[in-house]
């Protein structure tokens, strides 16, 4: 299993190349302040050399209760506290391998871990585009009234890490 960590100076992100051009360019240019002014936290795959195979961005976030499914938002406050999976992407060398799935499970470790320490009940995805959308929905979430917000309970998350008989901190490396 490849280890998940908080992206740092040694990191290397100008070679990444997820075949998305916003993507790319995000890690580059923007994922260091994004870090560095805690607006997200970016984790990062990297190679022995530094150089990143891999990436996810995640932030806190707020939603409203009427943009969760009504089954999952019944009882829930107006304004529900979440963490955004802002970013999630695999250079094209990783393609293909089922390590995009390995990739989110480790950055919902990180985000279990966070809302068990600091609160929050949802993990949400705001995803436009289809493949995407499938690739969130085959792992739990789901579409609310506005099919590109996906969501997913972190209680689901945390249950499914102890049905494997795993926390989910021995998934990833917190340490900067």
């Amino acid at each position: 299993m490849r280890r998940l960590e908080r992206l740092a100076d040694r990191h290397q992100v100008d070679e990444f190349d997820c075949g998305n051009p916003a993507l790319n360019r995000w890690l580059r240019e923007s994922a260091r302040t994004a870090d560095r002014k805690g607006v997200a936290r970016v984790y990062v795959w990297a190679e022995s050399d530094g150089r990143v195979t891999a990436y996810a961005a995640i932030a806190p976030h707020v939603i409203e209760r009427e943009s969760v499914p009504r089954r999952l938002g019944r009882g829930d406050p107006d304004q529900i506290p979440a963490v955004l999976v802002a970013k999630l992407a695999l250079d094209n060398g990783l393609h293909g391998r089922g390590l995009g799935s390995q990739l989110l499970i480790g950055v919902l470790g990180v985000i279990a871990e966070a809302a068990d320490r600091a609160g929050g009940r949802y993990v949400v995805v705001d995803e436009a585009d289809q493949s995407a959308a499938a690739f969130y929905l085959r792992h739990g979430f789901r579409a609310g009234p506005n099919p590109a917000r996906l969501v997913l309970r972190v209680a689901d998350v945390l249950a499914t890490f102890q049905r494997a008989g795993s926390q989910p901190s021995s998934r990833h490396e917190l340490d900067h």
